[in-house]
């Protein structure tokens, strides 16, 4: 994992201000705790070595425990930024995103998959909180407090300073070693989620037509299975996790004992003194904590790395918006063809219009009642909505029945309901051009047969008809044929 990707900066602003406030954060900070282990040292020695009264000494105390809040209020601002950052990235990287759909539709979804970029630009983005507020900072701080901290120990005693140039290194190596072993899980605790999500909004999507055919049980099983596979790699990445937490304290712990041994030997040599052995002891720890907080926070912002990083390259993809064929609607049935993916709806769209009544592909239906499914929000033309049900074969469905996706109808009765929604609407507002993208993509033989004779119809009374389809029965009354794969 890359401790900070570059085009994060590019991309969001936000990082820029938050990683300029972390530097003046972890400045004051190191301040903050210099003069703690000052004062408690010059306050021990000078309670127990130079003999003073507490009156006496009272105001170094008084001291720490300023320089104390200052340091609590030092780690609350730098969470409160990281998370204001977080936020600020997440909006501009899910806005490029969505524009980026607005502008190529399917083109831009299709390689990634709606299931996995919803999960991909929804709660997976949400582990840059992590990133910003836990990791980024401690790699500032190791960055800047380590050096700072092995320096001026280094300088007030050299043998102290030595121990933590030699042993500073192990706790980078320890987070190399395990961070070998936790991309791997991360990486499948990732792929097992969206892979949940994508089935999950599959069986969504296709609930209807798995309960006509009796095949909804089945995938309650399936889904188990995903969500078992989940909860296993997510365990593993716990497992790892505090594997590492327990390695790095290890070694971080070990590292002061030795720094605590040395110089408690030499104060009972006589060779330091005890203020500088205080001072030292205080701040040794304070050097390695940046390191063992990076680490700890590795694993948990490893995640949300990962999911920037997928973020960012599916923003580099260069997707080209492809041109649409241009031709003039003639009156009769004009048949758009070609394999999945090859343009036809967009095409489709493109000629739908204010002067064209227009039937998408998603055959989109609300609760409600039937006449509120074909009329919308206009008010209700009775007559021409019963001619629009008797045009696809609906005449029996009335205009107060309560439908919806799951209310008692299949999915080709749905999908006739939204065909008579745009026969009403032709109807209605004496529409001349009707554009159809697979209006019976749904329907059995003997329905196809119907609503074909239907179109033909209108195409004799001089209507201009563009369906998009991969029907022998639309292909055979069409009198043009045009071709996506050419």
């Amino acid at each position: 994992m890359k401790p900070l990707d570059p085009r994060l900066l590019r991309e969001a602003r936000a990082t820029t201000w938050f990683l300029a406030m972390v530097v003046v954060l972890a400045l004051v900070g190191t301040s903050a705790t210099v003069v703690i282990a000052w004062a408690l040292s010059s306050f021990i020695v000078g309670i127990f070595v130079s003999g003073f009264e507490l009156e006496q000494v009272i105001n170094l105390l008084w001291v720490a425990i300023a320089a104390a809040a200052v340091r609590a209020l030092v780690h609350f601002f730098q969470e409160w930024a990281g998370f204001r950052a977080s936020a600020e990235v997440k909006i501009s990287l899910r806005m490029r995103v969505l524009d980026k759909v607005d502008a190529f539709g399917a083109d831009f979804v299709r390689p990634v998959g709606s299931g996995a970029l919803s999960q991909l630009i929804g709660s997976s983005l949400d582990s840059l909180d992590v990133y910003f507020s836990k990791y980024l900072p401690q790699l500032v701080y190791t960055a800047l407090v380590t050096p700072a901290f092995v320096g001026l120990v280094w300088f007030l005693d050299m043998p102290s300073g030595l121990v933590l140039v030699l042993t500073l290194p192990l706790i980078p190596l320890f987070m190399v070693l395990i961070g070998m072993v936790t991309s791997e899980v991360q990486q499948s605790q990732l792929n097992a989620l969206e892979q949940l999500h994508s089935h999950f909004l599959e069986v969504l999507r296709g609930l209807t037509t798995l309960k006509i055919f009796g095949r909804a049980k089945p995938q309650e099983s399936v889904l188990e299975g995903l969500s078992g596979n989940f909860h296993k790699r997510t365990m593993k990445v716990l497992r790892v996790s505090f594997l590492s937490g327990f390695a790095l304290e290890l070694g971080a712990s070990l590292s002061v004992a030795l720094i605590a041994v040395s110089i408690g030997l030499r104060l009972v040599s006589g060779d330091l003194d005890l203020f500088t052995g205080l001072f030292v002891l205080l701040l040794a720890p304070e050097a390695y904590l940046p390191l063992r907080n990076v680490g700890a926070q590795f694993h948990a912002a490893s995640e949300g790395a990962k999911v920037s990083s997928r973020v960012l390259d599916l923003l580099a993809t260069k997707a080209e918006k492809p041109e649409v064929a241009a031709f003039e609607v003639l009156p009769g049935v004009t048949a758009v063809v070609g394999r999945s993916g090859s343009g036809k709806s967009r095409l489709l769209r493109s000629l739908a219009g204010p002067t064209s009544s227009w039937m998408s592909q998603d055959n989109a239906i609300f609760a409600g009642s039937v006449a509120d499914n074909i009329a919308g929000t206009e008010n209700l033309n009775q007559v021409a909505a019963l001619q629009a049900l008797s045009m696809v074969q609906l005449s029996d469905l009335e205009l107060d029945r309560q439908i919806g996706p799951n209310q008692g109808l299949s999915g080709g009765q749905l999908q006739r309901v939204c065909l008579a929604r745009a026969f009403y609407r032709m109807l209605v507002n004496d529409l001349e051009v009707l554009v159809l993208d697979e209006p019976t993509s749904q329907l059995d033989l003997d329905n196809q047969e119907l609503i074909a004779k239907t179109l033909s119809e209108l195409a004799t009374s001089g209507k201009k008809i563009v369906v998009a389809t991969h029907q022998d029965s639309l292909m055979r009354i069409a009198n043009k044929v045009v071709s996506l794969d050419d």
